[in-house]
């Protein structure tokens, strides 16, 4: 496929590549793949310093207290509150999101390009074959899940192929300025990604823990979505559900418990102490409190014998004095909130399929899979689930996965995604205590708050995309 000579200039010079000390002390001008890389085993520290910055916190601490799903901590002394107050702009994109994400996904794929320069000069000796090339199919699955965030949050209409999307890169340069690329070519850009990762992987790739075959079919249900290819999403949908059961209740409550089970769980980000991923941090203070509770709204949205309502509540809470502290990520034996992040669940396809099965007007299939969800999680029989219209299904769905994926990066998505079909936007409730104050209570679907903003420190060193800002900033 043709080449996007693009590169990020706040991350061209950095290289991350775990614990390799060798890579530590080169001139920061200096393109440094060809002394850092010489052998197969160089290029899986690489490939595993790669995965290691892989950090899903921006987007799970971003989509939950942007949104509903939490209200102002009890012990919040102005954490992030900017973040609360949705006030986002190129400068600080509110505690500093969209610069964070922009920039970790951007060095990230700065990362990949010099792996593959590396690993196109280093011939893998006998028996390094099948490690070579799951090292290129690693890359290219990781490469392709960075574009498609970068692409989810700051591309200005991912249903349209000639609209704006973000800078494609697969190319190494340290002073190149480029402009977005269309949405288009960004996602021809994922898929042949994506295509190359399958062609590659060694036969009998199923350690969840990396990226493997279901992984890419995984993330082509999302961008199916996303991209209102309802048939495609069915289609993806369906070739995982046939290979994952969903957890039942006690299989659920240990996933989230000590990382105890992962039954349903097709991609699990495996995070080590060290790498300072504690998920629970966005919301609590390590044993000081909650910076930002449970919204009152979104706890009380649950049956009393749905196990993610104890999953999500920690025992800490008292729940009639309305101080609901975040649980789903424990804290744990250690203190340190090591948690792995179940990034992709076969819950998410269910109801991926709903909602594509739901826009083509068929409902009885969407209820089927929303009702398998819930008998799931519930510990009595949940009541019959039908529906009659597409408004109608695709509420009732985007709800049920509000509760499914609270506090996994999703629910700024989901609203983003269907506020054209429900016309809402972001709505906490005051008689509640979620909002007041300088806290909004509303956020109309029509906010430029749907789409993030370059950060200024981009706009800054690139002309050419300081003309492509977002609109509303």
């Amino acid at each position: 496929m043709k080449k996007y000579l693009v590169i990020l200039t706040l991350s061209v010079t950095t290289l991350f590549v775990g614990c390799s000390d060798q890579l530590d002390r080169f001139p920061v001008d200096q393109l440094v793949e060809a002394t850092a890389y010489n052998t197969v085993e160089d290029l899986q520290f690489g490939l595993n310093g790669v995965i290691g910055n892989y950090d899903s916190g921006y987007i799970i601490g971003m989509s939950s207290i942007f949104t509903d799903n939490t209200h102002l901590g009890q012990d919040n002394g102005g954490q992030d509150r900017g973040l609360h107050e949705q006030i986002l702009n190129a400068d600080t994109g509110g505690f500093t999101f969209a610069g964070r994400l922009w920039e970790s996904r951007y060095s990230l794929i700065n990362q990949m390009n010099r792996l593959f320069a590396a690993a196109s000069t280093i011939t893998p000796a006998s028996g390094e074959e099948d490690t070579y090339n799951n090292i290129l199919a690693q890359n290219y699955a990781f490469r392709a899940l960075a574009h498609y965030d970068l692409l989810l949050y700051y591309g200005l209409d991912f249903t349209n192929d000639a609209a704006l999307g973000v800078p494609y890169v697969d190319y190494v340069s340290a002073d190149a300025t480029p402009g977005r690329n269309t949405v288009g070519e960004v996602l021809a850009g994922i898929q042949n990604d994506l295509d190359q990762a399958l062609a590659l992987f060694p036969a009998g790739t199923s350690d969840i823990n990396f990226a493997t075959p279901d992984f890419v079919t995984f993330l082509r249900a999302r961008i199916a979505l996303e991209s209102g290819d309802n048939i495609g999403a069915v289609g993806f949908c369906t070739s995982l559900i046939a290979d994952y059961p969903l957890a039942n209740t006690s299989q659920y409550f240990d996933m989230f418990n000590e990382d105890a089970n992962k039954t349903e769980v097709v991609f699990n980000y495996d995070n080590v102490q060290g790498a300072d991923y504690g998920i629970n941090f966005y919301w609590n203070f390590s044993g000081q409190g909650p910076k930002f509770e449970i919204s009152r709204e979104l706890y009380d949205l649950y049956e009393d014998d749905d196990i993610r309502k104890t999953v999500i509540l920690d025992p800490a809470s008292d729940e009639p004095a309305n101080r609901l502290v975040i649980g789903k990520y424990p804290i744990n034996a250690d203190t340190q909130a090591i948690n792995d992040f179940k990034a992709m669940r076969i819950s998410e396809m269910y109801l991926t399929r709903a909602e594509a099965y739901a826009k083509q007007s068929q409902f009885g299939l969407a209820a089927a899979d929303v009702l398998a969800v819930q008998t799931a999680r519930r510990a009595s029989t949940p009541p019959p689930v039908e529906f009659n219209s597409v408004l109608g299904a695709v509420e009732a769905i985007i709800a049920e996965r509000r509760l499914e994926l609270a506090f996994e990066g999703h629910r700024y998505t989901d609203i983003k995604r269907v506020r054209a079909i429900t016309g809402e936007g972001i709505e906490r409730f005051e008689d509640l205590g979620d909002c007041g104050g300088s806290i909004p209570c509303s956020l109309p679907s029509s906010s430029p708050k749907f789409i993030l903003p370059i950060p200024t420190g981009e706009l800054n060193g690139n002309p050419v995309i300081r003309e492509q800002q977002a609109p509303g900033y």
